[in-house]
């Protein structure tokens, strides 16, 4: 039998293709009390951590909502006169400031699907530390693109996020899974 070499000394060949998940970085989030208990009971039955929780809620806001953050990338790219695939290359790898000014006003920019969603005084809430997600490179540029036209910060924009995720998913998904681990409710 004939070895076979494992570890081929080829270079790398460039690709347009992002091999690997990047990191967003952000120190913490904020939640009300009852959200801060309810996803400490969850990750006490799921086995999951913050990172992954509120990763997983970012990822599936932006799927929800994807042709919406699809259309304000569009919009953000043809008012500087980018080409898209340049303008999502430079907002993954340097983000929003790095692109050039806006050259034609934007108009009909379409209103957030966040906008209801709204956070009360920090005084009343819960700071959760996270440091950082894991996000594909669509998922990331279209996180980076909602936060700049959204007017908000990573902080407010990522908790208000969770807060809406676990408004409209708590009673459907989550609380079932808690409840079960006493077996007692297994009627």
């Amino acid at each position: 039998m004939e070895a076979i070499e494992l570890n081929d000394h080829q270079e790398p060949m460039e690709s347009p293709v992002i091999q690997d998940s990047m990191k967003f970085s952000f120190p913490y989030y904020y939640v009300s009390p009852l959200d801060a208990e309810r996803i400490d009971s969850f990750k006490r039955v799921s086995g999951d951590t913050d990172k992954a929780l509120i990763g997983q809620y970012v990822r599936g806001w932006i799927g929800r909502n994807r042709s919406y953050y699809e259309q304000l990338a569009r919009f953000d790219a043809n008012g500087r006169g980018m080409v898209y695939k340049e303008w999502a290359q430079k907002v993954y790898y340097e983000g929003m400031d790095a692109l050039p000014p806006i050259e034609r006003q934007i108009e009909d920019v379409p209103p957030s699907p966040l906008r209801h969603v709204i956070l009360p005084n920090v005084n009343e809430m819960v700071r959760r530390q996270v440091s950082y997600i894991w996000l594909g490179a669509q998922n990331l540029v279209f996180l980076k693109v909602g936060i700049y036209y959204d007017r908000d910060n990573a902080i407010n924009f990522i908790s208000r996020i969770v807060k809406e995720h676990l408004a409209r998913n708590w009673d459907a998904l989550y609380a079932s899974q808690v409840a079960a681990q006493d077996f007692e409710n297994w009627v």
